[in-house]
């Protein structure tokens, strides 16, 4: 097997190199550096690889590896000389290497097994080695390639880099710089969305299927699956000795004759490592286990590894399965009823919440086109799934329930281009939950509960929270067209309910127009079909909702009037119908644009509308984008990694690290001195040229507005003598000595700022969620009021204008009653650096910038607390990795 002990790891072996990869074609294989105790591996590769392959790498016929060879190839230091191999099951499939040649350049080179050519082996090798040699200090990989090696040229030419070539003695000679570029960059993203994609593509389109487990279960997923039309065969094999029927038996995986696609699997996860061997041996791709397996995340772990180790990518344990309601497929991998087809694909993790949503969409008749649920600990995330939807014709809109994040920038970075194509609706729970739900230990505070919407809403994504709603949400954007605005026209025969309906709708963000439209009481198809009609033909109405109020039996007239003109209409139609009768039954042919969209609750219809208005007002907004700023990235890295050389744990910077940190980003601290007498403040103040501040900086005393701890514009020594007085007073009435009262109010000499608005500006890395930046008046209105806006970097210049306008108090900085407001571009550009450096520096645990004085001629930071924490490098790797 590839999972090898720790204890063959070489001295200087780098554990943090080892990777989980998914090949071109979705397959999944295992990346890590070579060892010396790999060489019998690479002895077999290499009798695998055929004579052309090998005089295509050695330039010359090379039958067989020497034994010095075979120690020079597996012994390297992982410094100056690195190999990389890529494993499949207990095989080597591909080796790449560089070797050192000057001090910032390496030659590379890679060898791919015949039978695996063709499968992106060669471009994952050179994405990790370049990442291995750019944390070498590494810059240019040099390459010598035969002409005819045509493959290995292409590798080079697609790999996004800027390459040179030349010729020298009939051999092609390659080098190029592999510091990442956006081109670099967006080709690796591009192969990871194609290969992510693709895998979850082969896992809901197999040809052969294996259920196993004890025969009374397996009997009950045959019939699920076979009533769900699948197209393919089905094997069966009871692990119990119970009789199915209604397709072919086997005794064991391993005896069922020929290669199978997928695996369903009930058992416990003990027992489940025989099953994946067993699987993988047979060429399957995909093995689904669902709920009932083993009773720990340790335990589930060690399943999704040990199917990645052989290939196989693993959704479960504790999944509810696999549906593709494609009439070409038919797959229901899982004890759930079929759906009916539809254009809505669903996503969650555990099969609880699975069996909840599904129940909903049945109540609801939405028709689905795919649903996975994979598990609390899957090797298949929402991630991937997004990149199979963005491909997927058949799926027009998206719904997740979403567990835990994991790689918040990934998401971000996807989910944030899928909804530029379809909409997505994400199940965000009450606040009260969210600790739980997101695995946050300790619970959330309010940045982070504040944070999960702006993560999400920043990105475009639908958010709902209730999984009613979110349902609510998928009929309308599935059958209706998005409104151009926020302005409806309400629609009813009942007074009483058109001021509860005009409420709900302020309180969702729309915009009524201009008051509800009140029919009479006993109003019929007719008179809502006038009304409607000449709603959807005002030019000065987005959308219109309908309710019809019929305690005494419903005329389905109303219905069909409607429908007659949701079948043409360019804006929302949405209809109510409140009566006493039951649920409309579900039909086949409901979904696709033109589809009218029937309630049972006004309220239910108004905030759907109200979600989906919001997620078109920002796709048609100008997305903004990520401005190009001056700044010296490396000098702040620097200084992080030598103040936690220094401090392995970690500790807050002091006042001139900081202002070196924050000046690596443009960002200037106004520096403030801290004085013990009245002498040095006057020495102070002199060598500062005078116009200063006096002012207390301990925190009880900076808390408090009611305590006269600071003086302005300090011109002389006197007027700074009767403030150095004044403030020894004010601190002796809190109950200390006069002796005392100065050292108790620390205080500081600092330049006089130009008048203004006060901000804090915060940046706090999450575990969770990545950093989140936070913008408030500095004061008791953000600590005590919630005037708090929050975004997720990186920061668009949509998002830093957001984030000012988002405040309650937003009218101060732009003036009012004849104030003249301040420099609105300049606290933008605050923060444009602010979320820069959060998103460069990981280390950076907690920032605030507080007092930042925003006048009219610009941004002045006078105070700064930075504290760094040892974290990983990068969120978001430049190599693709599972």
């Amino acid at each position: 097997m590839t999972l090898v002990p720790e204890s063959l790891n070489p001295p200087g072996y780098p554990t943090e190199w080892e990777a989980d990869v998914l090949l071109a074609d979705g397959g999944v294989a295992r990346l890590r550096p070579i060892r010396p105790a790999d060489a019998d591996l690479l002895v077999r590769f290499y009798d695998r690889v055929s004579p052309e392959s090998k005089y295509l790498r050695f330039f010359a016929p090379y039958p067989r590896l020497s034994s010095r060879d075979v120690a020079r190839f597996t012994q390297v230091d992982y410094v100056d000389r690195v190999a990389l191999i890529i494993t499949l099951g207990e095989q080597m499939i591909g080796v790449g290497r560089y070797d050192r040649v000057e001090n910032d350049q390496a030659e590379v080179a890679f060898l791919v097994e015949d039978a695996h050519q063709g499968r992106g082996i060669a471009q994952l090798l050179l994405e990790h080695l370049a990442e291995a040699a750019r944390e070498r200090g590494i810059t240019k990989f040099v390459a010598e390639v035969l002409p005819e090696n045509r493959r290995m040229a292409q590798v080079f030419a697609d790999a996004g880099y800027r390459v040179q070539k030349g010729y020298e003695d009939g051999v092609l000679m390659v080098e190029f710089a592999i510091l990442p570029t956006d081109t670099s960059v967006g080709v690796m993203e591009r192969r990871e969305h194609r290969a992510e994609s693709r895998s979850i593509r082969r896992l809901l389109t197999p040809d052969r299927v294996v259920l196993l487990g004890p025969g009374s279960r397996v009997q009950e997923l045959v019939v699920a699956t076979v009533s769900g039309g699948f197209r393919g065969e089905v094997i069966a094999v009871s692990t119990d000795s119970c009789p199915v029927s209604g397709v072919p038996l086997a005794s064991s995986i391993a005896t069922v004759e020929g290669r199978i696609d997928l695996a369903v699997v009930s058992v416990p996860t003990d027992q489940l490592g025989g099953v994946v061997i067993d699987a993988a041996h047979k060429g399957a791709h995909g093995l689904v286990v669902l709920t009932g397996g083993g009773d720990g995340g340790h335990d589930n772990r060690t399943v999704v590894n040990l199917a990645r180790a052989y290939g196989v990518r693993a959704v479960g344990p504790d999944a509810l399965g696999l549906i593709n309601t494609d009439s070409e497929v038919g797959l229901n991998a899982s004890p759930a009823p079929m759906p009916r087809p539809g254009v809505v694909g669903m996503f969650c993790q555990s099969a609880a919440i699975g069996v909840s949503l599904l129940n909903y969409a049945v109540e609801r008749d939405l028709g689905l086109s795919s649903f996975l649920s994979t598990g609390d600990f899957a090797d298949v995330t929402a991630n991937d799934v997004m990149q199979f939807w963005e491909d997927d014709e058949a799926t027009s809109a998206c719904l997740l329930s979403l567990d835990s994040i994991g790689n918040p920038r990934k998401f971000t970075r996807i989910v944030r281009r899928l909804a530029r194509r379809k909409p997505v609706v994400v199940f965000s729970p009450g606040r009260a939950d969210r600790a739980d739900h997101y695995g946050v230990r300790g619970g959330l505070g309010h940045a982070e509960e504040a944070a999960v919407d702006a993560l999400f809403r920043q990105n475009g994504v639908i958010v709902s929270h209730r999984r009613q709603g979110m349902i609510d949400a998928a009929r309308v954007v599935s059958r209706q067209p998005l409104p151009k605005g926020p302005r409806v026209q309400l629609i009813t025969n009942s007074a009483t309910l058109a001021r509860q309906m005009a409420a709900t709708a302020e309180a969702a963000g729309l915009v009524l127009k201009p008051e509800p439209l009140i029919l009479a009481t006993n109003a019929g198809a007719d008179e809502f079909h006038t009304a409607a009609d000449e709603a959807l033909a005002d030019g000065t109405c987005d959308s219109v909702v309908c309710t019809a109020v019929s305690p005494y039996g419903r005329d389905d007239d109303v219905e069909e009037a409607l429908e007659e003109l949701a079948a043409y209409a360019e804006k929302p139609l949405i209809c109510v119908l409140l009566d006493f009768r039951g649920p409309i039954p579900a039909s086949d042919d409901r979904d696709g644009m033109g589809q009218l969209v029937t309630f049972s609750s006004p309220g239910d219809a108004i905030r759907a509308l109200g979600s989906i208005t919001e997620y078109a007002g920002w796709l048609a907004r100008d997305p903004g984008a990520v401005p190009l700023l001056d700044i010296d990235e490396q000098a702040a890295k620097r200084l992080v990694n030598r103040v936690l050389a220094q401090h392995p744990a970690g500790r807050a910077l002091t006042q001139d690290e900081a202002a070196r940190l924050l000046g690596a980003y443009g960002i200037e601290l106004v520096t403030k001195t801290e004085v013990h007498t009245l002498e040095e403040a006057v020495a102070t103040a002199e060598a500062l040229g005078w116009n200063v501040v006096l002012k207390a900086s301990a925190p009880g005393l900076r808390a408090r507005p009611d305590q006269a701890a600071v003086y302005r514009n300090l011109d002389d020594a006197d007027e700074l003598a009767y403030a150095w007085q004044d403030l020894t007073e004010v601190v002796s009435v809190l109950g200390f000595d006069r002796e005392q009262a100065i050292a108790a109010a620390s205080p500081v000499i600092q330049k006089m700022a130009p008048p203004g608005v006060a901000l804090v500006i915060r940046s706090r890395e999450d575990a969770a969620f990545g950093p989140i930046l936070s913008l408030g008046l500095d004061g008791l209105a953000s600590e005590l009021l919630g005037d708090v806006v929050h975004r997720v970097p990186p920061l668009t210049t949509v998002d830093a204008a957001g984030m000012v306008r988002g405040l309650r108090a937003a009218p101060l900085l732009f003036g009012r009653e004849n104030s003249p407001g301040v420099k609105v571009a300049a606290v933008e550009d605050l923060l444009h650096r602010v979320a820069q450096l959060a998103d460069d520096l990981p280390q950076l645990a907690a920032l605030t910038l507080s007092p930042c004085v925003a006048s009219l001629t610009g941004m002045a930071v006078l105070g700064a607390a930075v504290r760094l924490a040892p974290t990983d490098d990068q969120r978001d790797p430049m190599a693709r990795v599972l």
